[in-house]
Parts: C-alpha cells; sequence; structure tokens
C-alpha cells in the first residue's frame, strides 16, 4: 500500500507539472478549476475586426494577435512542443468537466455567437443597413446589431448595347437575302436559330453518314444539355450542338436576284432545294409549271417566306399548330373579315389559297368548242376576293373534291371535270348573279412548287372552313381515294356543311335557291362513305392524312359513315 501511495503522488505531480500553475489550482472563488475546460476567450468589441481583411496593413498584427489570445485551438495555432497535447485535449470530450461547468460553457458560447453576430467590419461605415442610406425608418439612424454585406460593393457594370439593337446578334442563314429571322420574330428559340428554320448536319464525327442531311429546328436549347432537337426528313428526331448545325435555305420560297448570265430569271419565284456544300450553290425549282431545276449561288437568292412542312406536323417534339384548336378558333369565319381570315393561315405559316373565277370557267366554256381540252384558267389570290362593306366575303366559295391520289396534286385538272365546272359556274350565276362563284380546286389551289403543295395538304381543313360548301366531282374511281372520303367526313361532321354531287353527264341544275331555301339543291340521297384509311393515297401523305382524320372527324365516323348529299 505504501508503494501504491507513492506511485500515485508520483503521477500526480507530474500531471500537475503538465498542465501548468495556471490549470492545476483553485480558481479565484475557491472552487477547483475544470481541468480539460480551454480558457475563456477574450470578450471583443462590437466593433472588432474578427476576420482578417486583405485590402488592410494590420493583417499580419491581427493575425499574430489571434495567436497570441489562442495559445490551444481546434484550427491548429498551437506553440512548438504542444502539438501532441492539443490533440489530446480534443480527444477527451465536452462532457467530462461536469453538469455545472457545462452550463458556464453553454452560456459562453452563447455570449460569443452573440457577439460574432453583431460585430462590423471595420471599414463599414455606420447607417449603411438594409434601408439603403441610413438603414434605418429614418435617414442617418443605425440599425442596431445588423449589418449588409453587401453595402461596400459598388454596382455592376452595364453591358454597352447600340442604339436601336436591343435583340441579341443572330447569324444569318447560307444566302445573301434577307435573313430567316425576319419571318418567326416570335419563334426565336434560346441559341439563335429560330424554331422551324432549316439547318444543315455538318461537322459530326460519332455519326458521319448525316453529314449533308437537312433537317428542321424543333425546339429550343435544352440548357442543361447544350443540345438542340433537330427533326429530320424522315421523321427521326436527332439532338445536336449548335456547332454541328448551319442554318440553310432548304425548303423555304426564295426569289432570284443578281443573275448575270440569265438575267431573264431575277425577280422570278422558286423554291431553294438542297445546297451542296463543296460547290456552294443551292438547288433551286423554278415556279413555271414544269418545276425546272437550276444551281444557283447563295449570294443570288433572297429569302421570301417559309411554310409549314408536313414534317413539322407529324413531330412529336413541337408542332406548328393544332387542326382541331384552329378549327374551334375560326369557327365563325364568315362573320368576320375576309382579311383576319387570311391573316390567321399567315400567322400560322401556311399559303393563302388561290381561287378560280367562276366568271373566267364561263367564258372559257363559251369560247371553247363543246368544252373539248377546257382547263381550268390562271387563278387570283384570295386578298383580291370581292368583299363587301364590312370587309366580309361578297362571293360563294365551294371547295372542289377531285379524283385524286395527293392532296395537291401536280398534274392538272382532267378537261372533263374542268368542263363540268365551267357548267355548274354558269348555272350558279343564272341563279344568282349578284354573288359571283369561286371554286377552290385542289390542283390549282397554291403555285406549282413543292413546298407550297406541303403546306397546302397541312391547311386543307382550314381551307375547307373557308368555303361554304363542298362540290364533288363524280367520277367512277372518286369514292375510293383516300383524299376524297377525308373532305366529306370533315364537311360533314367537324364543319357541319352541305356537300353536292355534280353528275358526269346531264344538265346542271340549281334548284334550291330558286324555292327560297339557302341549300343549292333539293335532291337529296344517302351515301356510304367508308374509311378513308383504307383508300388510295401515295405513301408520302398517308401519315399526314392519319394525323388529320384523328384529330378532326369524330371517333364514331372514323370508320365510316352514312353522308347525306344533294345532287345538282
Amino acid at each position: 500500500s505504501a508503494v501504491a501511495l507513492l506511485a500515485g503522488g508520483v503521477l500526480s505531480f507530474l500531471h500537475a507539472a503538465r498542465l501548468g500553475p495556471s490549470r492545476a489550482h483553485m480558481d479565484g472563488g475557491g472552487k477547483r478549476a475544470n481541468r480539460w475546460a480551454k480558457p475563456p476567450r477574450p470578450k471583443v468589441d462590437r466593433h472588432a475586426k474578427r476576420w482578417d481583411d486583405p485590402d488592410s496593413d494590420d493583417a499580419e498584427g491581427d493575425a499574430a494577435n489571434e495567436e497570441a489570445d489562442h495559445p490551444l485551438t481546434d484550427q491548429g495555432l498551437t506553440k512548438e512542443g504542444d502539438e501532441d497535447d492539443a490533440s489530446e485535449d480534443c480527444l477527451q470530450g465536452s462532457d467530462s468537466g461536469g453538469e455545472n461547468d457545462g452550463d458556464a460553457g453553454d452560456e459562453d458560447l452563447l455570449q460569443d455567437f452573440d457577439a460574432r453576430r453583431r460585430a462590423r467590419p471595420s471599414g463599414a461605415k455606420k447607417g449603411r443597413g438594409r434601408g439603403g442610406k441610413g438603414g434605418g425608418d429614418e435617414p442617418g439612424e443605425e440599425e442596431e446589431g445588423l449589418w449588409d454585406p453587401l453595402a461596400g460593393l459598388a454596382p455592376r457594370k452595364k453591358r454597352k448595347v447600340r442604339e436601336g439593337n436591343t435583340a441579341p446578334p443572330q447569324s444569318k442563314p447560307a444566302g445573301g437575302g434577307a435573313s430567316v429571322y425576319r419571318e418567326f420574330p416570335s419563334r426565336s428559340s434560346t441559341f439563335g436559330f429560330p424554331d422551324g428554320s432549316a439547318v444543315c448536319l455538318v461537322d459530326l464525327k460519332s455519326a458521319p453518314q448525316l453529314n449533308g442531311q437537312v433537317g428542321i429546328v424543333g425546339g429550343p436549347k435544352d440548357q442543361a444539355t447544350g443540345r438542340v432537337p433537330i427533326v429530320l426528313r424522315d421523321g427521326t428526331v436527332k439532338s445536336l450542338r449548335q456547332e454541328n448545325l448551319k442554318e440553310v435555305l432548304t425548303g423555304a420560297v426564295v426569289r432570284l436576284i443578281g443573275l448575270q448570265g440569265a438575267a431573264e430569271l431575277n425577280g422570278r419565284i422558286a423554291e431553294c432545294g438542297d445546297l451542296d456544300l463543296a460547290a456552294g450553290r443551292y438547288s433551286v425549282i423554278m415556279a413555271d409549271g414544269q418545276e425546272t431545276l437550276k444551281k444557283v449561288k447563295a449570294d443570288n437568292l433572297e429569302l421570301v417566306k417559309r411554310y409549314v412542312a408536313p414534317v413539322q406536323i407529324l413531330s412529336a417534339q413541337r408542332r406548328a399548330f393544332v387542326w382541331e384548336d384552329e378549327l374551334r378558333k375560326g369557327a365563325d369565319a364568315f362573320r368576320i373579315p375576309w382579311s383576319e381570315s387570311l391573316a390567321r393561315l399567315a400567322e400560322l405559316h401556311l399559303p393563302a389559297p388561290r381561287l378560280v373565277s367562276g366568271e373566267d370557267l364561263v367564258r372559257l366554256l363559251e369560247c371553247s368548242q363543246a368544252g373539248v381540252g377546257l382547263v381550268i384558267p390562271e387563278p387570283i389570290s384570295a386578298d383580291k376576293a370581292p368583299v363587301d362593306g364590312d370587309g366580309r366575303l361578297a362571293c360563294r366559295l365551294f371547295a372542289v373534291s377531285t379524283e385524286r391520289d395527293y392532296c395537291c396534286p401536280r398534274e392538272a385538272a382532267r378537261p372533263a371535270d374542268a368542263r363540268r365546272l365551267a357548267e355548274c359556274a354558269k348555272a350558279l350565276n343564272a341563279s344568282d348573279d349578284s354573288r359571283p362563284a369561286f371554286f377552290l380546286v385542289p390542283q390549282v389551289c397554291v403555285k406549282a412548287l413543292p413546298c407550297l403543295r406541303n403546306a397546302a395538304a397541312c391547311a386543307w381543313p382550314l381551307y375547307l372552313q373557308l368555303c361554304q360548301g363542298l362540290l364533288c366531282m363524280d367520277s367512277p374511281h372518286r369514292p375510293h381515294k383516300a383524299w376524297c372520303r377525308a373532305e366529306i367526313l370533315v364537311t360533314s361532321f367537324a364543319l357541319s356543311k352541305p356537300i353536292y354531287v355534280l353528275s358526269a353527264q346531264g344538265d346542271v341544275v340549281v334548284s334550291g335557291q330558286t324555292s327560297g331555301g339557302w341549300l343549292l339543291s333539293d335532291r337529296q340521297e344517302e351515301a356510304q362513305v367508308a374509311n378513308p384509311m383504307d383508300g388510295q393515297v401515295l405513301p408520302a401523305e398517308r401519315e399526314l392524312l392519319k394525323k388529320m382524320i384523328g384529330e378532326v372527324v369524330p371517333q364514331k365516323a372514323r370508320a365510316g359513315s352514312k353522308i347525306t348529299l344533294y345532287r345538282l
């Protein structure tokens, strides 16, 4: 036991020597001090600096004072030779000093936290609180205990912008004429290319087989990936970077300018085809009815307008418009001015239809020999149709349904259909000469350009809505054509307009209006219309027609239905 007592005394002496006299004796109040408690931090004035200011000249002095005031800290500011001791103190824990000492430590921590919260930087001015100059409710009043960390920052410099040009700079298409952005002011995407514009794929490393292909911008830039959806001609969608896209005029209507070798073509309208990257020339299709192909440099082309393409209607990324919504908006087309109806088509980037005058048809019928070899005369623009004092259409407009495989075929109408249409116009003018008759004929409803014919196919339900009725040219194969079936179903169920049948033989009799009715005929008959998708249509327009039927025609009538017709 004596040996144990001696060993205990030696250990106590050694331990007291290691801790030092300031921590081994009693405190001033007579209580035994906590060995493991850290020395209290000195009370800091509320205006004192609590960090090192890199802009201050006293940075070194502050660091020295802080190290002197805190010889043992958790940040490693220890004196030489005390590194192991400091580590040992840190491992002891904060609860080893007893219950009373723990409460006193919490009070010290709260006081220290409050002092830090109320402290200001040495360069902060009084009265610069949250309220700006003065900071309080009154100018010059100091907000107690709060300071603004952004008070000393200077305002951000504004970027200089040229006068009259607040829009971001945009790149021009690969053409010497006007920029495509003029046509799409409200559809510009976030990276410079507007939605619906054509781009050529270039410099693709992982998919070199796609280089040179042309697609359409299908949406804005994805801010997360930096890629843009591009809809190719086959309907597939690719997400590509901007550096792999080159804006081109492909698919747009252009005007030829500045030609020296063929000056007679200057001012002519054409459709811009694909761009030959090596030669720097576009393949241009002339609007001469023969679709003559020319090779023209980009500097000799001026953009006229870009219209909707079927691939945009079929795209799942972003559609140009929805037929059902647009038909609902134009339900009262006959109550609004004719110019507003045409303006609505222009907003959708659809071409205005061209109309055939009934008086011109009658004039050609009278000049020809029994109507042999009669052709459809040159139509007029829709904005030249007669209107009344209120701007509404002052004529009778009928859509013509002819036997065809395309919506707007390239081939001219059959001479027999032209002759019967002229006889119908003559009978209509005889029944009511105050309102001339006009016809919307699919073969000549737009100019002879592929892009315009494709856009007219997309706009065909909207064209039918502008007309007062549908006039079907009777022929042996017309009931088997998909477009003819679709026109009848759309006109009857979606538009609720009358459908007339013009017989291939016999006199045309307009008897309805002579008896006081609004219909052209009182000879009513029933006809069974089959499913349009079971009819004859070329593969290029099958998907477009299928989507149109699915949106416009009610579900119960898509598979076929009985329709009431009126024979002239």
